[in-house]
């Protein structure tokens, strides 16, 4: 991309990112020169006592031990976190999903063989369903242009990604550059390789969804029963009349039969802090 080019995609990125986060309330300070000390964000936004620090790069800009230095500084800050956003060389075409179902299951196919390379196989599935995720969750920033590594930790802090998943992968991304750049004698375990392969495959699939997206998703169609039915203690609490109550863990279940009982069970406790009964939303009735 040549530089001029690439500047007027940063300058429209930039104008994009800010203009959203000041409809959601955040303020924005354009260049945070002088707010994090020695360091300089694109962006710096506030919202109450949240911090978001905000970098704009792309394959031949990004300066991996600045990311690192911010990335550091955001920890050390109460309620704050650094939002990379990758922007693309160019729109590629996706990788056929065809084309990735093979990919996976020659993974599974070597790794009686040899796990080591089981584990490269596996991770280049991994990726393409990567990009396919981005896809279809309409990042466009995400599908092309950023490494696949930096897709995968901006779908993680999107929310898109859960936490657990993520550190595993971490750990496996770690092992698999070892492998593959440093011919480290490392084996992964079996069961690390078939982990990468179930995200792999539900993620091409259209079957990966995070915690946070599972709790979106019952939010945005049931409610705590305290905003539609009265309550009579005596008569055994809110009166409901043919619908509910409603229980998120069997909600969930129904809904995503696909996900891990890790991920259901926590999406299930995180709404069952809310409130224990739902009701369906007046406009899902």
């Amino acid at each position: 991309m040549n530089p001029e080019r690439r500047m007027n995609l940063f300058s429209s990125h930039l104008q994009r990112i800010v203009a959203e986060l000041e409809a959601d309330g955040w303020v924005v300070t354009i260049d945070g020169r002088g707010l994090l000390g020695a360091l300089t964000a694109d962006f710096v936004a506030r919202r109450g006592d949240e911090t978001l620090i905000g970098e704009l790069a792309s394959r031949d800009t990004a300066e991996r031990d600045s990311l690192e230095q911010l990335a550091r500084l955001a920890e050390s800050i109460p309620n704050a976190r650094l939002q990379v956003y990758w922007l693309g060389d160019a729109i590629e075409d996706l990788p056929p999903p065809v084309n990735v179902e093979r990919i996976i299951a020659e993974a599974q196919r070597v790794l009686p063989i040899s796990a080591s390379a089981s584990l490269l196989m596996a991770w280049a599935g991994f990726e393409a369903a990567v990009s396919h995720l981005s896809s279809r969750l309409k990042l466009q920033e995400l599908q092309t242009g950023a490494s696949p590594w930096h897709a995968v930790t901006n779908l993680y802090s999107l929310g898109h990604v859960d936490e657990t998943d993520f550190k595993r992968l971490s750990e496996l991304w770690r092992v698999r550059n070892d492998i593959a750049h440093r011919g480290s004698p490392v084996s992964p375990s079996d069961e690390d390789i078939l982990f990468v392969l179930d995200v792999a495959r539900r993620m091409l699939a259209g079957q990966y969804v995070s915690v946070d997206d599972m709790v979106e998703w019952f939010l945005d169609r049931y409610e705590d029963p305290v905003n539609q039915l009265p309550y009579d203690g005596a008569e055994g609490g809110y009166q409901y009349q043919g619908d509910g109550p409603y229980d998120a863990d069997d909600v969930l279940r129904e809904a995503f039969p696909q996900c891990s009982e890790q991920a259901l069970g926590e999406a299930a406790h995180l709404l069952n802090g809310m409130s224990t009964e739902w009701i369906l939303k007046r406009d899902e009735q």
